[in-house]
């Protein structure tokens, strides 16, 4: 139970959250371990974009380097 004017979640929701969380996993890998081709096509590729690493190239004009201006950057080696 919260306190009136407290800020965040309480300890019962976050015990809550926790149980969701692993629940879900569990039916997940239930999932993923199971039969259905498809189904466990689908699932992948759901949970891809937030379960690999995002890789992000940034470069500049015409695959160069980024050309900043005004600003002195110190790489240590």
């Amino acid at each position: 139970m919260k306190i009136k004017g407290e800020k965040g979640k309480s300890f019962n929701d976050r015990e809550l959250a926790g149980e969701v969380r692993t629940l879900t996993l569990n039916e997940i890998k239930k999932a993923l371990n199971g039969n259905d081709e498809d189904f466990k096509k689908a699932v992948i590729l759901r949970l891809a974009g937030s379960i690999l690493p995002r890789l992000n190239e940034v470069t500049g004009e015409n695959g160069g380097a980024i050309q900043i201006e005004g600003v002195e950057i110190n790489v240590r080696k």
